[in-house]
């Protein structure tokens, strides 16, 4: 399958309104084992006929058409390294599942980084960036990363689920198996921390907390070190 390597999907784009009309599930099947068998296009046509649905797939997943056109590009990418995997049925169930996947997993890497950038820099600077917001933000990400490696692990826990994952006081209790009110006294001392540790390393001070949805309060027989 040398020939079908992914470097050439994005060559592909100006063909793919050729031959689209979809296809049935044993000519999948067909092509799957023509192009695994290393038979130069198979991988080709298969691309060709299905590219606009996985595209289309991923705008109606939530995504711009311009990252939709990437993440479209990631699946076939994909397919191509597990074509073994597909065995039966229609192409296109396979590929959704790929895309959607994919798409997931891209709102999750944003999710983390708009989490990460938040700790640093109120929404309305972040939205009023200029045409170096995206060395500024990875910079960003980068610092608060390593401001997170440098804390306590139990306080670590806490504050990044509260802060970044987006866990309730209880739902965060419930995954480390200790008292709600655990869980508020260690992400107190958990941002005491944060702050202690970024102003250490000389950065400027991170954007103001938002409340927690109960009121936090040393739990008893609780260490401010824990």
């Amino acid at each position: 399958m040398s020939s079908d390597h992914p470097t050439f999907v994005g060559a592909l784009r100006l063909e793919r309104s050729r031959e689209t009309t979809r296809s049935e599930p044993e000519q999948d099947a067909a092509l799957v084992r023509r192009a695994l068998a290393g038979e130069a296009g198979a991988f080709r046509a298969l691309y060709l006929a299905e590219f606009d649905f996985v595209l289309r797939t991923c705008m109606r997943l939530g995504l711009a058409e311009s990252d939709a056109e990437d993440a479209a590009q990631e699946t076939f990418q994909i397919a191509h390294r597990k074509l073994k995997n597909f065995t039966q049925g229609r192409l296109s169930t396979w590929l959704y599942r790929i895309a959607a996947n994919v798409v997931s997993d891209l709102h999750r890497r944003r999710r983390v980084r708009d989490a990460l950038l938040s700790l640093w820099l109120p929404r309305e600077e972040r939205l009023a960036a200029g045409p170096d917001e995206a060395l500024q933000s990875a910079d960003t990400v980068r610092q608060v990363r390593e401001v997170l490696a440098r804390m306590a692990a139990k306080k670590r826990e806490v504050f990044v689920l509260y802060e970044l994952e987006g866990l309730s006081g209880e739902e965060i209790a419930e995954r480390i198996g200790c008292g709600t009110a655990t869980v508020w006294t260690r992400l107190h001392y958990a941002r005491q921390e944060f702050r202690r540790i970024a102003s250490a390393r000389g950065l400027d001070e991170p954007a103001p907390f938002a409340q927690p949805g109960v009121a936090g309060g040393q739990a008893d027989g609780e260490r401010s070190d824990e």
